[in-house]
């Protein structure tokens, strides 16, 4: 499933800038690798549940990767992460979001 393929690429490139934000803090770069990392255990978990599961996991996947975007924004408003940077990762971890949505709830 792309779906999958996506969830390890936004893990990816979450954990690549998260490098950078633990120079400066290593909380924040920790909570959005556990985020993120959330975010695509739960949304693969989802995929595959039965029904009431299914939203239940998908919701918390969303919701991991909503707090990854704001971690992404946080460490941005710090001054961890160039401006660019921050947009690329968010672009990735947005997208997944996007899918996780529909699959949520779609009817």
């Amino acid at each position: 499933m792309k779906i999958l393929d996506s969830l390890v690429e936004m893990v990816r490139v979450v954990h690549g800038v998260s490098g950078k934000v633990a120079r400066h803090d290593r909380d924040l770069a920790q909570q959005m690798k556990r985020a993120s990392t959330s975010a695509a255990l739960n949304g693969s978990e989802g995929i595959w549940a039965k029904a009431g599961k299914r939203r239940s996991r998908l919701e918390d996947a969303v919701n991991s990767a909503r707090e990854t975007l704001m971690a992404l924004r946080i460490a941005t408003a710090c001054g961890y992460l160039a401006e660019g940077e921050a947009q690329n990762a968010a672009a990735e971890v947005d997208s997944v979001i996007r899918v996780l949505w529909v699959l949520a709830y779609r009817r």
